[in-house]
């Protein structure tokens, strides 16, 4: 199944397209379209649902952050502009805001960003970050300083490499919401 994905970032692009795979094996193929943020995702994506029609595209995500506020009025407000556009997609188009960011879900598993280092011959020092993880605003900076410990750039292909090896049981128990999308990936 290819499976097209509108995501704010091209970090978040290079880290969903390889957590969905993981979740959802039958999905061999995720075609990505990072916007360059909150707001032109908001302007950009139904476009990219169109671009997305002559692509062969079998269902499409449409995923952004809620930066802590309540996710399913973010998805509302996706969905409700999706109709308003007037496109109306010959595959399904499923809408998903996280309950933070993406980074609270990289920050769960440290042990992932430690392989990563020793992978590229860096120094495994990322430290663990204690307590709840979700509700935190401050996870993108969090996760960017455990990849300093790490000598890791903040980089798409350092966020790939960590969502390939990060344990996903592990970031389910760390985050609960986190099932919301695995749950939204599943129905895919």
């Amino acid at each position: 199944m290819i499976l097209g994905i509108v995501v704010e970032g091209p970090s978040d692009a290079a880290a969903y397209s390889k957590l969905i795979p993981r979740i959802r094996p039958i999905i061999e193929n995720v075609l990505s379209r990072p916007c360059g943020g909150k707001s032109p995702l908001g302007q950009k994506f139904v476009g990219f649902l169109e671009e997305f029609q002559d692509l062969t595209v079998e269902k499409a995500l449409v995923i952004r952050d809620s930066d802590c506020r309540d996710p399913r009025i973010v998805e509302e407000k996706l969905e409700l502009r999706l109709r308003e556009s007037g496109y109306r997609p010959p595959f399904s188009v499923y809408f998903y805001a996280t309950n933070c960011m993406l980074e609270t879900w990289l920050l769960a598993d440290e042990s992932a960003v430690n392989r990563v280092a020793q992978n590229r011959a860096k120094p495994p020092r990322a430290q663990p970050i204690d307590g709840p993880l979700e509700g935190r605003r401050d996870a993108q900076a969090l996760f960017h300083r455990m990849l300093s410990q790490a000598q890791l750039p903040a980089d798409p292909a350092v966020y790939a490499e960590v969502a390939t090896v990060a344990d996903i049981n592990l970031i389910q128990r760390r985050c609960p919401y986190f099932q919301h999308f695995v749950t939204r990936v599943l129905d895919c």
